[in-house]
């Protein structure tokens, strides 16, 4: 009995998984589309990891760029003072817009048109409390941008270190099935 009740509590913790994810909201205040056909890359940063992320994220997607993956960055602002948290949501509605630019940029580059979904794959989530950070694992302060695929579903593929990660991350994001890879 008390396993039914377990197992039947797990469930429906599982299932409100991509439930709980598609009810998140970014700085703009529109829905983060986790769990709704496309598979996601959730990247988690704070301002002293703000180079790696400049460094590493571009090249990154434009090289699963045949997945249209979502991406959602949650940035940790635990370290940012309470007067401040509303200038801190502003700065990340101009690096979003930076962010998108340079990805523009690099497809252009590569000789390559930018997606049409691209400005609509884009989503910055300020984090004021630190709870999604904590239930990765990572404390106030941390000096590494971390990395979950989820798939199509919201279901965790893969996680790790971005940077270190980035091979076995793409992998993940490669095999998880895609809008595009699905028969109507």
């Amino acid at each position: 009995m008390k396993k039914t009740a377990l197992l039947t509590c797990l469930l429906g913790l599982l299932g409100a998984l991509p439930a709980a994810a598609a009810e998140l909201k970014d700085v703009f205040g529109k829905e983060v589309p986790i769990g709704q056909g496309r598979p996601t890359l959730v990247l988690y940063a704070n301002k002293s990891t703000r180079e790696e992320l400049r460094q590493h994220a571009s090249q990154f997607l434009y090289d699963v760029r045949e997945k249209k993956p979502i991406v959602v960055i949650h940035v940790d602002l635990r370290d940012v003072p309470g007067l401040f948290k509303g200038m801190a949501r502003g700065e990340l509605r101009k690096t979003h817009n930076e962010s998108l630019t340079a990805m523009k940029e690099l497809f252009r580059e590569k000789g390559e048109t930018p997606p049409a979904e691209l400005d609509t794959s884009l989503f910055m989530v300020a984090d004021s409390k630190g709870e999604p950070h904590q239930s990765m694992g990572l404390e106030k302060g941390f000096d590494r941008v971390f990395a979950q695929v989820l798939s199509t579903s919201g279901q965790e593929v893969a996680r790790g270190a971005f940077s270190d990660g980035a091979r076995k991350l793409s992998q993940a994001m490669t095999a998880a099935p895609s809008v595009a890879s699905r028969s109507p």
